[in-house]
């Protein structure tokens, strides 16, 4: 999953209003992003296979984010950094929020996954496999995605600014999403590993200049 991930970060803002959406986009790949640096050291391990459909990942051990007790432990320990600082949301429900953003990482990994995640590191390996079907895992993508800034809108009750802004990204999404599914596999795992970084870096920095662009004093 790619962009679907996104989803909770428009309902954790919805309940969270306080907290930046740059850092729930940023909290809802934060597994992903350790990945892509446990990758390039070595820490974890991924092969390609361009033949598997919808996507080409062999997840071959990654025991310290995409674990059920990995992603727990990354939840607790971005909810205790917003928590105390008030840039970011500086209060216990805002913690609590990003917190479960980052947890829903692992529960929506579930959905697509080929078997390759763990609960704590170790067999049993878990995962729907919803990747070998193409287009229904787009579909969930693009309903998570649109459901959930569509009720992010409609909770919030946001400014028709506000709203074109939030339209622009989840419709970039969408994009980012199709051109994931039919561009060309990466050479080498390295070279994905930065491609996802620069894309999760990407969007974290389009939603904080959404938020700035829709504020009302802007």
């Amino acid at each position: 999953m790619l962009v679907g991930h996104y989803s909770a970060s428009f309902v954790g803002k919805a309940a969270a209003p306080g907290v930046p959406i740059w850092v729930l986009l940023l909290a809802a790949q934060l597994v992903d992003v350790f990945w892509a640096v446990f990758v390039l050291v070595g820490v974890e391990r991924v092969h390609l296979d361009p033949a598997l459909p919808s996507n080409p990942m062999v997840l071959e051990s990654i025991p310290y984010t995409h674990s059920l007790l990995g992603a727990v432990l990354w939840a607790g320990a971005a909810g205790f950094v917003v928590a105390r600082l008030p840039a970011l949301g500086g209060t216990r429900w805002a913690g609590i929020v990003v917190a479960l953003v980052v947890a829903s990482h692992w529960a929506l990994d579930l959905l697509v996954h080929r078997p390759d995640l763990t609960l704590w590191g170790a067999p049993p390996k878990l995962g729907m496999g919803l990747w070998d079907v193409p287009w229904l895992a787009y579909g969930i993508e693009l309903v998570l995605v649109a459901g959930s800034a569509a009720f992010y809108a409609r909770r919030a009750q946001l400014s028709s600014r506000a709203r074109r802004g939030l339209a622009i990204v989840a419709a970039g999404l969408l994009v980012l999403q199709a051109a994931a599914a039919l561009g060309p596999v990466p050479a080498t795992a390295a070279e994905l590993a930065l491609s996802a970084a620069a894309v999760y870096a990407g969007v974290a920095y389009a939603g904080l200049r959404m938020e700035r662009w829709a504020a009302p004093s802007a």
